[in-house]
């Protein structure tokens, strides 16, 4: 089973300066990006394959034509996804959930995933809504702009009556709305709505919109977005069939209740699907994705078994560990989630050990932009303050010696500007129209320029620059505005810090040791107290005690220390985020062991379309016996390595161990279990070593039936290991 993230823009400056909170560069555009499969390698590399939504892919002009041109996998394409990663895109239905009709057609769509050259590509659903309403009003935003009434002005009466969208149409519609809805094809500009429109007894206004071309009524929308998604499965199928793309079409169905999703998942397995996606549970509860994936587990199992074929199942938007049993045991093939990168930044219990041990991490904020410079010093003097605390506190050093360190570095940052300014006001450097300019040079050329932004505010360096942008040695400013400048920042400087230092020390020298909890508790509850964090210090408490830092064994953890335990910004949050998703996919790979089920591989596989066909025919023990085993994966292995069920054959194949060993060995590096079925005896002890130096147990089998109550028991499930469908046929409201 593989677990997909979603792409979302998740990346970090690789050489952000944690000491001073500087970016490595100022533009974006020149900094060392990392994602996720960056900073962890490829053992380690806490998900299975990437989520790419067309809504992101659109979120810019640049990313669309970097990535459509070079591909996801390019070099040039800025994410750069390794090869060794799966990638699957979708429309992004939930982006575009309050519109009438996905904005996509099916060929579109289609070529679209070639130009990214994914490994899967999924067909165009459209969100069932559970909003209350069977009834629906979409109306263009557009119409609203320069209208005497907004769509807060809309009648209760109607709102009562129908469900009313409202959302900024598309100026160019795909050619199939024409089909469903001509009023609103073609038609790219729009009048105002006046208050007209919209009086009356809602009947009525539901009369007058149902041929305007600015609105869009039905009586049964979610009949209606379901009925859609299916009649978008057929048509794409049909033009996947019909052309030689380079990607895996995965079907998505939609649904309200388990009989629903199970009905969709019948009429796409007839259509001969092999990969079905269950849109629409995204932040459902447990108890729901159970019941749904049960539905529609039963119905593809019943498939699989009855034509002997497989078929695989993703679930998006899932992230329930307490539901881990449930899509194992329904034969789920993959699921996707960012909720626990996004839970990093998103509310408490930010920092995940597991699902049970969860702590908020130590807010340290940076000021408002709305506060005036005076209060930004402040916030920037206190945060560094306990920041130095903190760091030292995390390595078992001198608490108060590293508060008196800091405070000496912010305050050579201020005593040696004046004397810099005299010296390189009118340096040709800063003569620069463009202010990005001129703060990297002073950033870099003055000694302690990453520092004045540290201590004393990024408004307070921007000072700075921009008076060194407007002096002109022509007409040079006086300086005594610079020195009024600087002044500020000694003002709220001098004579307050170091603040703590005294009483730090006194502590240390009282109890003979240094960076305990008490010492760093009096730093931590002082500033939660003036920052107005009281509330948190009871979470901070269970923290800064268990240091659950320490615990964690991931690669950020042990480069980062406790800088991943603090709430601050995108380089530590979404490095938190990253942290947090490999503690899930450690408690995935406990729950549903990253399994290989497979056969030595023979000449006649290259004969065939598809490895499944070779399986069906040349294999068909090893077939009949596994083809519906859940969580595992299926396939062949060559000297060419791992080939999956659904996968096109290779070429030419060998059972050379020399060459077996290592591709099958290194496929084998993300698998906890390989279960291998040998009746002929030809897996040397050479290819068996080398997936066992992988840490992945090996076991070869003789007996295809053995193999299977292997698989099983090592899952923990009997033979009728699928949940029974408790929902009976004929019972539930349509």
């Amino acid at each position: 089973m593989r677990f997909y993230v979603p792409e979302w823009d998740d990346n970090v400056d690789a050489h952000y300066d944690f000491e001073h909170d500087e970016h490595s560069e100022l533009g974006k555009d020149e900094r060392e990006l990392q994602y996720i499969w960056d900073i962890f390698d490829y053992e380690t590399t806490p998900i299975d394959g990437v989520l790419i939504s067309r809504e992101q892919v659109e979120e810019s002009v640049t990313k669309f034509d970097r990535l459509t041109s070079h591909g996801v996998y390019g070099e040039q394409s800025g994410l750069e996804v390794p090869d060794w990663l799966p990638t699957i895109s979708d429309c992004g239905a939930w982006g575009y959930k309050s519109l009438p009709f996905p904005p996509y057609g099916n060929d579109e769509m289609l070529a679209f995933y070639e130009d990214l050259d994914v490994t899967v590509g999924v067909t165009i659903d459209h969100l069932v809504l559970g909003s209350g309403h069977e009834t629906r009003l979409y109306l263009d935003k557009r119409a609203f702009a320069d209208s005497p009434i907004s769509q807060n002005d809309l009648p209760e009466e109607l709102t009562e009556e129908v469900d009313v969208m409202v959302d900024e149409w598309p100026t160019e519609w795909p050619e199939y709305v024409a089909d469903y809805d001509s009023t609103i094809f073609d038609v790219s500009s729009v009048d105002p709505f006046e208050r007209e429109d919209f009086e009356g007894d809602p009947v009525d206004v539901l009369e007058r919109l149902r041929d305007d071309p600015r609105a869009v009524y039905r009586e049964d929308d979610t009949e209606f977005r379901y009925q859609l998604t299916l009649d978008n499965a057929e048509e794409m199928k049909q033009l996947y069939d019909d052309n030689d793309y380079s990607f895996r079409l995965m079907v998505a169905i939609q649904g309200w209740d388990p009989m629903s999703y199970a009905r969709a998942a019948d009429k796409v397995l007839d259509l001969e699907y092999q990969y079905v996606g269950i849109g629409g549970v995204a932040g459902s509860n447990a108890s729901r994705i159970r019941d749904i994936v049960t539905g529609v587990g039963n119905a593809v199992k019943e498939h699989e078994r009855a034509r002997k074929t497989r078929v695989d199942t993703h679930v998006f938007g899932f992230a329930k560990t307490d539901a881990f049993d449930a899509i194992g045991r329904t034969g789920m093939s993959s699921f996707d989630s960012a909720s626990m990168l996004r839970s990093a930044w998103t509310g408490g219990d930010n920092y995940h050990l597991d699902s049970d041990r969860r702590y908020d991490a130590l807010r340290v904020r940076f000021g408002s932009n709305r506060d005036p410079l005076e209060k930004r010093i402040q916030t920037a003097l206190r945060g560094q303050e306990l920041l130095h605390s903190l760091r030292a506190f995390d390595d078992g050093e001198s608490i108060s010696q590293a508060i008196r360190n800091w405070a000496g570095e912010a305050e050579r940052a201020l005593d040696e500007l004046a004397p810099y300014l005299k010296e390189h006001r009118h340096d040709e450097e800063y003569d620069r129209r463009l202010l990005r300019d001129v703060e990297g040079h002073f950033r870099d050329h003055y000694e302690h320029g990453r520092e004045l932004r540290a201590s004393f505010s990024r408004p307070f360096r921007k000072k700075v620059i921009k008076l060194l942008r407007d002096d002109d040695p022509e007409s040079p400013i006086d300086f005594e505005e610079y020195q009024t400048l600087i002044e500020t920042g000694r003002d709220h400087f001098e004579g307050t810090f170091p603040r703590m230092a005294d009483t730090i020390e006194q502590r240390e020298e009282y109890s003979g040791n240094v960076a305990t909890y008490d010492q760093i508790w009096l730093l931590v509850e002082d500033y939660a107290s003036w920052i107005g964090d009281e509330d948190l210090l009871e979470e901070y408490e269970a923290l800064l005690r268990e240091e659950p830092w320490d615990e964690c064994g991931c690669r950020i953890c042990e480069k980062h220390g406790i800088e991943v335990a603090i709430f601050r910004a995108n380089n530590r949050n979404r490095r938190r985020g990253f942290h947090n998703t490999k503690r899930f996919y450690d408690q995935f790979r406990e729950a549903l062991p990253k399994t290989l089920v497979a056969t030595p591989a023979t000449d006649p596989l290259t004969k065939h379309s598809t490895v499944e066909g070779y399986l069906l025919t040349e294999q068909t023990d090893f077939w009949s016996d596994t083809h519906d085993l859940p969580v595992a994966e299926i396939g062949t292995i060559s000297d060419a390595g791992v080939h999956e069920w659904w996968s096109e054959p290779p070429t030419s194949v060998s059972d050379d161990a020399d060459e077996v060993a290592p591709s099958v060995g290194e496929f084998c590096t993300r698998y906890q279990h390989a279960f291998l079925y040998d009746p002929d005896g030809t897996i040397t002890d050479d290819v068996v070593e080398s997936i066992e130096r992988r840490n992945c147990a090996v076991e070869l089998y003789e007996s295809s039936e053995e193999l299977r109550t292997a698989v099983l028991d090592r899952l923990g499930y009997d033979s009728q290991f699928l949940p029974e469908f408790m929902v009976q046929k004929g019972l539930m409201e349509f």
